[in-house]
């Protein structure tokens, strides 16, 4: 079966809604084109998959699972993800975004305790109460009429906010369900030491690129906390640095006009061919080809 870049597909599908970074796909059976393999656009996917009927057999490469009514799957860091099957009767919204994206939409407050990336690593399907996915789906829903509106002055930031909505819905569920569960605490060094991590990342990501300086900042080894953040989001130090930092360079590419050199000076590149470097290895493509791109969408 042959891989198709996510966003490709977005764009093909008449059921689907696009943005740059992002795909709404709204499943209403009789889908063609089953099963479908896709993958991500130069970088690692994030999926929620929110399914109000019928079922949906759908998963990693190396895992496929079995969605049905109020069942909710959330697949993070997925390189690849395949639909092998869906029901006639099936009602559904996948969400497809891209892992600058997400980095992005959460780089302020990022409200998913440790405790949640640990729990859908592990199992990335869970069952929701009927008023849980009802407020889901009022967002999803909100989201779809913000595609709809193409005149909108104020359409991306709008799906923006609405995504944002989303997000905090669905780490106030996972809270909600710890604290019934007597689970939910702050502690363990651990999770504490990650947590100042990302804070000291989303912070100083415009000057500080580089292990080391976190690890000093935090007054622990480069190993220890290396050891720490990858055993808590399965995530190196770097990785983390990586895609927090092309995030952030995709925010001035889609939001300024500042031009390219004037960015990676901004960002503390030794000069522009590093930045390029770099970005085209997260991405797949140059800055000035992404920004290209962009501005031809909108």
């Amino acid at each position: 079966m042959e891989a198709i870049n996510f966003m490709d597909f977005g764009r093909k599908n008449r059921n689907c809604y696009t943005s740059e970074g992002f795909v709404l796909w709204e499943i209403t059976g009789n889908e063609s084109g089953i099963p479908v393999f896709l993958k991500g656009d130069g970088t690692n996917m994030i999926v929620h998959v929110l399914v109000l009927a019928g079922e949906i057999k759908m998963g990693r490469e190396d895992r496929l699972y079995l969605l049905t009514k109020n069942c909710f799957a959330n697949f993070i860091d997925c390189s690849s993800l395949v639909i092998q099957d869906i029901s006639e009767d099936a009602r559904a919204y996948v969400m497809l975004f891209t892992a600058p994206f997400i980095t992005s939409l959460l780089k302020n407050t990022p409200p998913f305790p440790p405790s949640y990336v640990l729990k859908v690593k592990v199992w990335p399907v869970s069952v929701m109460f009927s008023g849980t996915i009802e407020t889901l789906l009022k967002r999803v829903e909100s989201m779809v009429e913000i595609f709809k509106d193409n005149t909108h002055h104020f359409q991306a930031e709008m799906l923006r906010c609405t995504l944002w909505m989303f997000m905090m819905d669905m780490a106030n569920e996972h809270i909600r369900q710890e604290i019934e569960r007597g689970e939910y605490a702050e502690t363990g060094r651990k999770n504490v030491l990650f947590k100042q991590f990302i804070r000291l990342l989303l912070t100083h990501i415009h000057e500080e690129h580089s292990v080391g300086w976190y690890a000093s900042q935090l007054c622990v080894t480069p190993q220890y906390l290396n050891r720490t953040v990858k055993s808590i989001s399965q995530k190196t130090v770097y990785e983390h640095i990586c895609t927090t930092l092309t995030g952030a360079v995709i925010e001035q590419l889609e939001n300024t006009e500042h031009p390219v050199s004037q960015i990676a000076e901004d960002f503390h590149f030794p000069d522009l061919a590093t930045m390029t470097k770099f970005f085209k290895r997260q991405t797949g493509k140059t800055p000035t080809k992404y920004r290209r791109e962009h501005t031809l969408s909108l």
